[in-house]
Formats: C-alpha cells, structure tokens, sequence
C-alpha cells in the first residue's frame, strides 16, 4: 500500500466516511456485493470502474432491480429519477484528494445530484489512479488533464480535451464539464461507503 493510499485512507475515514481497501479489483467486487442487502434497488453513476467491474451484471442476475442509463432500455430522464430512488446507488469518483474530498465534474448533474441528495446509501469504489497528492485545485486537474479527455474520447466527441489532451473551455461548444461537486464529508443522513483498490481503474 503506498502512502498516497494510506493517507487518503485516513482523511476519508476520519471525515466519516465508512472507508474499506482492497487488493484487487476481484477483491472489490466481492465486497461491494456483500454490502449490497438482498434485494435491494441499486442506482448506477455514469462510471467505466463500476462497468469494468461487472457489478451491473451481477446484481442483475442476483435478482437485484437495477437502473443504469447505460443499459436499460428506456428514456434517460426516467432512468436517471428511479436510480436516484433507489436503495444503493453505486458510481465512482473522479478524484479523491489525499485530505479526503470527492471532486467530480459531470455533463447532466444524474450523478453527482444522486450522491449527494439521493439513495442513502451511496458506494464509490475508485482505483489507486484516482487518487490525487493534493487538494481541490490538483483533482480538478486532474479531470481536466486525464478523465475528461478519455471520456470524450469514449463518446466520440469532438471537443478540444478529446481532440488535443487539454481543456480549452472558451472553444468547448458542448461541453461535458457544467457541474463541478466537492463532497467534503457525509450528508444528513446518507451514509457513504468508499471502496479504495491498489489497481488503476476507470479515467
């Protein structure tokens, strides 16, 4: 474990965040399905790490009613309002700050909005590439620099981070980058459960 991992670890947890570490991304699978209850409704975050990982699949085929914009077959806004009711909502983050913040950026707000004010259980499980030896000014960066250029990419558009590797927000016409969230600790009564794995995972 390095000690970028270690500290992070210890600002989340002393925020009270309920944080766990895992190994691997075979270990983080199945913690995150043993701290989904049985049946439960789970919500998904727009996140290539929960995809990689297979949860949707898993939780689909356990019987579990799921909700994802990227696989269910019906309108996005519908989509989007049943995943923020549900019991568990399970996303990742763009950036976790070494004294314990969430930045994330989003282009429709679906997943930010619903970790901060939907399901009360939220799960984020990142990778050690999310992890970030800074504050807020270095986690942006980093979306800026790496995340937002690789998930243009994926999407195929056609905006200055995809086509250059940089943000150039004057000359960004659709841009992807109109809500920016810091999670600094726990809200109300939401509990926050933060799954941080040794292995790169998602942008």
């Amino acid at each position: 474990m390095t000690t970028l991992m270690t500290n992070t670890l210890f600002s989340l947890t002393r925020k009270g965040f309920t944080v766990h570490h895992a190994a691997t991304k075979e270990a983080a699978f199945e913690l995150v399905m043993k701290l989904i209850p049985q049946e439960a409704s789970v919500g998904f975050g727009g996140s290539v790490t929960v995809r990689d990982l297979g949860l949707y699949t898993a939780l689909k085929d356990a019987g579990h009613p799921v909700y994802w914009h990227w696989e269910n077959d019906v309108p996005k806004p519908e989509v989007f309002a049943r995943a923020a009711c549900s019991d568990v909502y399970l996303t990742s983050s763009n950036a976790i700050t070494a004294d314990g913040c969430l930045v994330n950026i989003d282009g429709t707000g679906n997943r930010v909005g619903a970790m901060i004010a939907g399901p009360k259980q939220v799960i984020v499980i990142a990778g050690v590439n999310k992890l970030v030896d800074g504050g807020v000014p270095q986690a942006i960066a980093r979306i800026k620099t790496v995340a937002c250029p690789l998930n243009a990419r994926r999407l195929g558009k056609d905006s200055p981070c995809a086509l250059t590797g940089k943000c150039d927000a004057a000359r960004c016409e659709k841009s992807m980058c109109n809500v920016t969230s810091i999670i600094e600790r726990p809200l109300g009564g939401n509990k926050i459960t933060i799954v941080l794995v040794d292995e790169a995972l998602g942008y």
